[in-house]
């Protein structure tokens, strides 16, 4: 074993990981809690402005880091932000016409059901998911693809994965509300930090969960929408999309596991719990911000527990091509899939 596997195995291990986790909470106050997965094996580097702009990890060299400003911005026409609700399964994807595609993880899986799917963009927050089903987060990395993760992600794909087996570009960011190693912003700060920012769309800085609100400018930060399905709708927004396709946003567990898993062999997931009071505002709001900048969204899951109102469903039949209007799932209710 290599000098490097051998380091990275050691600071991957559970005992030192809880140390470290321990060690942190008796030493730093409350309002850093979001920290102690990072500290102290991950620094960050921030430009002039305080934004986010790379990591330093301890005993171990990442992956090069694409800075956001760098990110291209050129997304045409429409995009298609494929998650993984169950309703996934419904389509055909051998006789979709897909633009831009950003993936989310474990969408990689409707690769080996329809190898010709590309994703050119993917979006990871979940160090939890890349602990535990490293098989397919190790797909995503043989990609030729933009990956979008959090400084905690990036932490375990590096101790976890080796350099030689990485493909894909990576991009760092994070939450407006609880920045890496900074302390998180209280409702009251929040507001006065972004009561003067058009890129940072405040909606509500005082929710119980989290601070709702939208990035027009993820170099800056992003928000939290209970689910990486919000963080996905940032980025393609802020990359040019003006049509937005969401698949298998289903966003509720009682649909069944992920189109990828197996009946009680699924991860965990709030999505019940945090629906009601995080999830389903923050999409709302959201939805009414796009529209007014003229971003139109496509909720492709005719189940989804985010009603008509918030974005128009349609029929994934609608992406046979792209030329004509997408019908109405009314007309469409008699087709099967």
């Amino acid at each position: 074993m290599s000098r490097v596997a051998l380091v990275s195995r050691l600071l991957c291990s559970r005992p030192l990981t809880k140390g470290f986790r321990y060690l942190y909470r008796y030493t730093h106050a409350g309002a850093y809690r979001h920290n102690e997965t990072l500290w102290p094996l991950v620094k960050v580097r921030r430009d002039g402005s305080e934004r986010l702009v790379g990591c330093d990890l301890v005993g171990v060299t990442g992956p090069a880091t694409l800075p956001m400003d760098d990110v291209p911005r050129n997304i045409e026409g429409e995009a298609h932000l494929v998650l993984s609700g169950p309703s996934i399964a419904q389509i055909d994807y051998t006789q979709c016409r897909l633009g831009a595609v950003m993936g989310v993880n474990g969408s990689i899986a409707l690769r080996r059901q329809h190898p010709s799917l590309r994703f050119h963009y993917y979006a990871m927050l979940d160090a939890g998911f890349v602990k535990r089903r490293r098989d397919l987060v190790a797909e995503v990395l043989s990609q030729d693809l933009l990956l979008f993760v959090t400084p905690e992600v990036y932490r375990w794909i590096a101790f976890l994965f080796a350099a030689d087996d990485i493909r894909c570009r990576f991009a760092l960011f994070e939450e407006v509300h609880q920045r890496a190693l900074k302390a998180r912003a209280s409702p009251e700060a929040l507001e006065a930090q972004l009561a003067q920012d058009p890129e940072l769309v405040l909606f509500d800085a005082r929710n119980p969960q989290h601070a709702h609100g939208f990035s027009l400018n993820p170099a800056r930060g992003l928000f939290g929408g209970g689910t990486v399905a919000y963080t996905g709708l940032q980025l393609l927004s802020w990359m040019g999309a003006r049509t937005v396709y969401v698949h298998g946003l289903d966003l509720t567990a009682s649909a069944g596991p992920r189109f990828y898993e197996s009946a009680g062999g699924q991860l965990a997931t709030a999505l019940d719990r945090q629906f009601a009071g995080h999830i389903e505002p923050a999409f709302r709001e959201a939805s009414r911000l796009l529209s007014a900048r003229g971003v139109k969204v496509y909720n492709l899951s005719p189940g989804s527990r985010l009603g008509d109102d918030v974005f128009e469903k349609r029929h994934w039949s609608c992406l046979l091509n792209q030329a004509e209007s997408p019908p109405s799932p009314h007309l469409l209710s008699g087709l099967t899939s």
